[in-house]
């Protein structure tokens, strides 16, 4: 299989909170998630790439989740918390994608009008540590506190913006961009995978909050 896409390597299914969808990895078997009491669980697989929608080099397409967003105004809170032990890098990637239709909302895809790219991980090295965002394309990466309680994406028209609360509530403006294309793609999607590069020691992230417009959608 490796070298070719087959159309049933990755399927767009229900998912258990809300309407999410799940895309999934390489013969489904890189990355995994959990809904539970608690919100919502993602848990890394080694060896799984979110930069990849065909296996190579010894990695693979990993599992991602996504919701689709409506409307050209429109504003998510996110609240997530991360276990990312040391040692391989490790990372989850989340934010906004905005492009075809039934595309699969990967990093990696080059369909994409628009990708704001959280990234939070850890490595071998204490710089690796880190929760950074920024803007594809040609955005420049800013770094984040990685103990930032509530996250917020927002688009007005064709403007898309970042900003944080370290108390949830006083936000911080971090950048806003211009994609004056996003009025012509069909879908966006908030969206989640992650990258392994050896075994994840047990890394997950676990999102308990996920607010569109002030509104609740985990309960």
């Amino acid at each position: 299989m490796a070298g070719c896409i087959n159309t049933a390597m990755f399927k767009k299914g229900a998912f258990a909170i809300d309407d999410w969808e799940s895309w999934t990895g390489w013969n489904d078997a890189y990355g995994s998630d959990e809904a539970k009491n608690d919100g919502l669980y993602y848990y890394l697989t080694a060896r799984q790439d979110d930069t990849r929608d065909e296996p190579s080099d010894g990695y693979a397409p990993g599992l991602i989740l996504s919701k689709e967003l409506t409307g050209a105004r429109w504003q998510v809170d996110l609240q997530a918390d991360f276990e990312i032990p040391p040692g391989q890098l490790k990372r989850f990637s989340y934010g906004v994608w905005v492009g075809g239709d039934a595309t699969r909302p990967s990093i990696g895809s080059a369909s994409g009008v628009l990708k704001i790219i959280v990234q939070r991980q850890n490595g071998p090295r204490p710089a690796d540590d880190s929760l950074i965002v920024f803007g594809l394309p040609g955005g420049r990466p800013f770094s984040l506190p990685t103990k930032l309680k509530v996250l917020r994406i927002a688009r007005e028209g064709n403007y898309f913006s970042v900003s944080y609360a370290l108390n949830r509530k006083d936000f911080v403006p971090v950048f806003r961009l211009e994609a004056p294309d996003a009025a012509m793609a069909p879908s966006q999607k908030f969206f989640l995978g992650g990258f392994a590069g050896g075994d994840p020691q047990g890394a997950y992230a676990r999102f308990r909050s996920f607010k569109i417009n002030g509104r609740e959608t985990f309960k």
